[in-house]
C-alpha cells in the first residue's frame, strides 16, 4: 500500500517536472520542427529539434530522470547520488577550432563517455587540471583556442550557478555538448548561455 501511495504522489511531481522542462527547452530553443522519444516510464525522453538558425541546424535532447516514483528503488537512487541529467547537443555550421572536452571527473558516466568520444583522438590531446568555482575539472584539449571557448562557456554556467558535468566542442563533428544536472530555477538562463556561445563559435 504504501509503494502504491509513493508511486501516484511521485508520478505526478515526475511528470510535471518533465513538461517545465519541456517547457523551458521549446521556449528557448524554438524548434521549427521536433520530434520526441519516451525513455522507459517515467524515466525521460530524446529529442530531435530542428533548428532554424544561421549558425545551427539541429539540436538533440536527452532528459534522464532517476526512476523515484518506485519506493523500493530509492535505497539505490541515494546509495549512487543519481539525480536528473540533461544533455544538449547542437550542430553547428561553421567549422571550430578544435576539439576540446572539459569534464567533472566525480560523474562515472560522464568519465565513460568522453572516453569513448576521445577514443579515435586520445593521443593528440594534451590533458590539464582545472579549478572552477572550487571543483576540479578534466580537461582535454587540441589546442588553446579549443580549450579558451570551453573553459569560457563551463566559467559562464557555473558562475549561474548551473550544476555543470561536462563541456565539449568537437570540431569532426561541428558540435557543441553540454551536460549538467538541470534546476528549473536558473535552466532558461544555462541554455541562453550555451545558445550565446553557439552562435560565437558558428560566427
Amino acid at each position: 500500500m504504501a509503494s502504491v501511495v509513493w508511486f501516484f504522489q511521485i508520478r505526478r511531481t515526475m511528470i510535471m517536472r518533465m513538461r517545465a522542462v519541456v517547457g523551458i527547452l521549446e521556449d528557448t530553443l524554438k524548434p521549427r520542427d521536433k520530434e520526441y522519444t519516451l525513455l522507459g516510464y517515467l524515466v525521460g525522453f530524446r529529442a530531435v529539434y530542428r533548428l532554424d538558425k544561421p549558425w545551427a541546424t539541429r539540436a538533440w535532447i536527452l532528459y534522464t530522470m532517476p526512476p523515484g516514483h518506485i519506493l523500493f528503488y530509492l535505497p539505490i537512487i541515494l546509495l549512487q547520488r543519481r539525480r536528473d541529467r540533461l544533455e544538449i547537443t547542437l550542430r553547428l555550421t561553421a567549422p571550430l577550432p578544435g576539439e576540446a572536452h572539459i569534464y567533472d571527473p566525480r560523474d562515472r558516466a560522464v568519465r565513460r563517455l568522453v572516453a569513448k568520444d576521445t577514443a579515435e583522438s586520445r593521443e593528440r590531446l594534451r590533458q590539464r587540471e582545472l579549478m572552477m568555482k572550487s571543483r576540479r575539472y578534466i580537461a582535454l584539449y587540441s589546442g588553446e583556442e579549443a580549450l579558451a571557448k570551453a573553459e569560457k562557456l563551463a566559467q559562464d554556467l557555473l558562475a549561474r550557478g548551473v550544476d555543470l558535468r561536462r563541456v565539449t566542442i568537437d570540431d569532426r563533428r561541428r558540435a557543441l555538448h553540454v551536460s549538467l544536472v538541470p534546476s528549473l530555477e536558473n535552466l532558461r538562463e544555462a541554455l541562453e548561455t550555451v545558445y550565446r556561445h553557439a552562435r560565437r563559435l558558428a560566427s
